[in-house]
């Protein structure tokens, strides 16, 4: 259940996040189409603004991101709805405690797979006819080209691709903001969870529950 809504998630220190989270986005998207990697890697931003400031602010992130990179490449306005899911997705799994450890992000990472493949999948058929023009096209096209109709090839695709990309980003993103401050997380209303000073008190409770 998530907590106060959209104003309260709206604080000034989360929308201060939300230009950083697209930044990180766009460098980390640039870099892997410089380098050719399988991935996209381009939600790593919305996914750690979703986290720490709620699903509100991960899907305003989330837009924004598209529409920034829509400036170069059109194409990407029209999956705008994706990164703002992905954005949505976070902010809940967050407020519900599944991005504490590794495991659960892992779990976390599955079911922004899950999000993303559902919201995805109607597009790219539905207004691109299967064909996007990312790299990952060429797996819709072999599929396509062995007979599979076209839903069960863009589906087929999705399953491999975004499976992949959405595990190791919510992952790296679970790292970053382990990484982050005590002190800045504090400030963050779904902060409080990933500070480590909070994880101390956790096992000092647990201990004392035992005892």
């Amino acid at each position: 259940m998530m907590k106060k809504g959209f104003k309260h998630d709206f604080t000034m220190i989360a929308i201060l996040l939300i230009p950083v989270g697209v930044a990180i986005n766009v460098i980390i998207g640039e870099i892997v189409d410089i380098l050719k990697l399988p991935l996209f890697l381009n939600s790593i931003g919305t996914i750690i603004v979703g986290m720490v400031a709620g699903p509100w602010v991960g899907m305003a992130a989330g837009g924004l991101t598209n529409l920034v990179l829509g400036l170069f490449n059109p194409t990407t306005f029209a999956f705008t709805p994706i990164n703002m899911a992905i954005g949505l997705a976070a902010g809940i799994l967050s407020n519900t405690g599944m991005m504490r450890n590794f495991g659960k992000a892992i779990v976390s990472g599955i079911i922004v797979t899950l999000v993303t493949i559902i919201t995805a999948s109607p597009i790219q058929v539905l207004v691109f006819g299967g064909i996007s023009g990312q790299g990952s096209d060429a797996i819709t096209a072999a599929l396509l080209a062995s007979g599979r109709e076209i839903w069960t090839a863009v589906l087929t695709q999705k399953i491999f691709v975004e499976s992949a990309d959405k595990i190791v980003s919510v992952l790296i993103a679970y790292w970053i903001v382990k990484k982050m401050s005590d002190r800045y997380l504090s400030k963050h209303h779904y902060g409080e969870q990933y500070m480590k000073k909070q994880k101390k008190r956790n096992l000092k409770m647990n201990k004392t529950a035992q005892n």
